[in-house]
């Protein structure tokens, strides 16, 4: 920990960024303590908190302590199938970048100029990956946090799913942590992980997230979903309770993975989180695409991970990608859906037909 804390210090003073958090740790009893780091000044700061009447919290972009009830009970087990949703959103691999990610949401009409959401009664898919590369992940979090109390007293849903980054945080794996967040890690005196433990609501929040959704025939999931693991598994219930029973938490992820063939496949790169293999025609042709659509029920797939410069249609648009390369920030698109066309949502509002590649 004291080599995590020096390497971190090196980088107080060049950020100049409001404070980092808060991250809401569950203590004896109903206590929960919002602890949070000022990574520009090099201080950490923290709370008892008490929900809209905590006193002595920093102002945060997105965290309104009146939307948190800590003792909200994070049930995984929850619908993951919907039908008549007549306008849908998506987007992914925002990847800690907060502006690009608001605008984004804000020109296409999901959120307003306060971040309130305006989106009515549709749904609102993030197909994972918020986590890693850029330096504003926190905020983004509880901006989606938000959105789905506000979407669901609408009659509209916000479907955060998994990805590859956020199970790697979950799992310790820092490769791909911004700076900003190590120093944040050595001035809460925490691993970057433990921020997200079991023990706290951010934490508790993610293990509740599905990996892939379901909406009227369009499935949603982070990587995608090979012929092999549509054989394997068969349905996105049986994935879901797979992953959330056996991986999510798992004492040594290597021994389970090594003891069981099928939780190996739905960890690994052939997995929902890691596969790339829908864009390689050597691996892959409309003959696959239709075996897995078969198996899953459904009509289309909406895929994140491998990125693109613009959301892209395949297979007469039965293949949607919608990782546009948010990650590198002031770019991006999102996918929308509406009465059935499908739409290029641009940063600047516009709304380009989606037109299939050839393939």
């Amino acid at each position: 920990m004291l080599t995590l804390l020096f390497s971190t210090l090196l980088t107080i003073g060049s950020d100049t960024l409001p404070p980092d958090g808060p991250y809401l740790f569950y203590g004896a009893g109903d206590t929960v303590v919002a602890r949070w780091a000022d990574t520009g000044a090099g201080t950490a700061g923290s709370v008892v908190f008490q929900g809209a009447e905590t006193t002595g919290l920093p102002v945060f972009a997105t965290f309104e302590p009146g939307r948190v009830d800590p003792q909200r009970s994070f049930d995984r087990r929850t619908m993951r199938t919907y039908e008549n949703v007549s306008h849908i959103a998506a987007l992914s691999d925002v990847h800690g970048q907060f502006e690009t990610t608001r605008k984004l949401l804000e020109t296409n009409g999901i959120i307003d100029a306060d971040m309130q959401w305006t989106f009515g009664t549709g749904h609102l898919v993030i197909v994972g990956d918020v986590f890693d590369r850029g330096d504003q992940v926190t905020e983004i979090l509880w901006l989606i946090h938000n959105l789905e109390a506000e979407a669901e007293a609408a009659g509209g849903r916000v479907h955060f799913l998994l990805g590859n980054h956020e199970t790697m945080v979950l799992e310790g794996d820092e490769r791909y942590l911004n700076p900003r967040y190590r120093t944040t890690s050595g001035l809460l005196g925490e691993f970057y992980g433990d921020l997200y433990g079991p023990d706290t609501y951010l934490g508790r929040w993610l293990r509740s997230l599905p990996l892939a959704v379901n909406i009227d025939g369009v499935v949603f999931v982070h990587g995608g979903i090979s012929r092999a693991m549509a054989r394997e598994v068969g349905s996105l219930d049986r994935m879901n309770e797979l992953y959330h029973d056996y991986l999510i938490d798992a004492d040594d992820i290597r021994d389970v993975k090594r003891d069981h063939s099928r939780l190996s496949m739905l960890h690994g790169s052939g997995g929902p989180l890691w596969y790339r293999g829908y864009f390689s025609k050597a691996n892959f042709d409309a003959h696959d695409l239709n075996y897995v659509l078969r198996k899953l029920d459904a009509e289309r797939i909406v895929v994140g991970h491998t990125s693109f410069t613009a959301v892209q249609g395949f297979y007469d648009n039965r293949l949607i990608a919608v990782d546009s390369s948010i990650k590198f920030g002031s770019v991006g698109e999102l996918l929308l859906i509406e009465n059935g066309a499908y739409f290029r949502g641009t940063i600047d509002g516009r709304r380009l037909p989606l037109v299939a590649t050839k393939k």
